[in-house]
């Protein structure tokens, strides 16, 4: 896909002068992504003795992740101040959420049901939703319209207390960002590469944004496709589910290992015969079990590789040393 893509962003380019794409700004699925992207530009300008201007490149959370605001709450604070509407409510008030009364209605009790409470708000704001938006979004004939009126004003008093100390927490300000998102100075137009699966309330704020510039969406995918993704690039469920999946030569392509370390070594195997397309090799890894016998194998074979999940650092002296400070 990679070269499909510089061929894109490049088109018209004659090579006299720079390729000039900072007035773009490229939406991709992963960091990653944006980082080979970058490299694919500057590699085929270089080709041709030029230079790149290359595009401004972000997730498509970016779009909705607001400035920093010294009005900000952290975590912690929007978690505290569900705590104490909790502990100062009248329960008798809310029992279609509370409909029995805690052993010990102590902080301890508020603090448990905040966290319960800070997860849902942040869940429902990708959709872009706040609690009390439930009622109305869901209509008529919905079973708990009154628990969700109950817990809409729950969450208008934590608010309350945020306002109290001069503060607005993070779904709050990712709602307001996604209806009027702010975009790199300069850009002029912009494209969602290649991702399938975005938060709804990214796509929000992409809708906001096609209002006033060009918004174009690319799908990986042959032509024949094109009725299989919506408008926004995203697999239409009701076009791949019937689907057989084909699988052309399986028993060519799929081998059976005993055990993780015959695993580790075949795929190590396989790694060692691609080793003149260095950087262009992924490898899905199904079970963490294998992914420190994989990393050894491709050592023992001179091959380096880089594994996305990190490494833990209980095993580095550093923290054997904290560890001794802190006995």
């Amino acid at each position: 896909m990679l070269p499909q893509v510089v061929a894109l962003l490049a088109e018209g380019w004659s090579g006299a002068g720079p390729l000039e794409l900072s007035d773009l700004l490229v939406i991709v699925p992963t960091r990653q992504a944006g980082r080979r992207l970058r490299e694919a530009l500057a590699e085929h300008a270089a080709g041709r003795g030029a230079a790149v201007f290359p595009p401004h490149v972000m997730l498509p959370e970016a779009l909705v992740a607001p400035p920093p605001e010294a009005a900000a709450a952290s975590r912690l604070e929007s978690l505290l101040a569900w705590a104490q509407v909790f502990r100062e409510a009248d329960l008798d008030e809310f029992r279609e959420v509370l409909p029995v009364d805690p052993p010990d209605r102590n902080f301890a009790w508020a603090l448990q049901l905040g966290e319960e409470f800070v997860r849902l708000q942040r869940t429902l704001a990708e959709a872009g939703w706040r609690l009390r938006d439930v009622p109305d979004r869901v209509g008529a004939g919905f079973p708990e319209q009154e628990r969700w009126r109950e817990i809409g004003e729950l969450e208008a008093r934590q608010a309350q207390q945020l306002r109290a100390a001069g503060r607005e927490d993070a779904p709050a300000r990712r709602l307001r960002q996604a209806r009027a998102p702010s975009l790199p100075a300069g850009v002029h137009r912009v494209l969602l590469l290649a991702v399938p699966d975005p938060q709804p309330i990214a796509l929000h704020a992409l809708g906001v944004v096609a209002e006033s510039i060009p918004v174009d969406v690319v799908v990986y995918a042959p032509e024949a496709e094109a009725e299989a993704f919506d408008a926004w690039g995203r697999p239409r469920p009701e076009a791949w589910t019937g689907r057989v999946l084909q699988l052309p030569d399986f028993a060519a392509r799929v081998q059976v290992c005993a055990d993780p370390e015959e695993q580790a070594a075949a795929v190590a195997a396989l790694a060692g015969a691609q080793a003149q397309s260095a950087g262009r090799l992924g490898v899905g890894v199904a079970d963490p079990e294998v992914l420190p016998l994989l990393e050894g194998e491709l050592q023992q074979r001179g091959l380096k590789s880089f594994n996305p999940e990190g490494r833990p650092r209980r095993g580095d002296q550093l923290y054997q040393l904290l560890q001794c400070c802190a006995r």
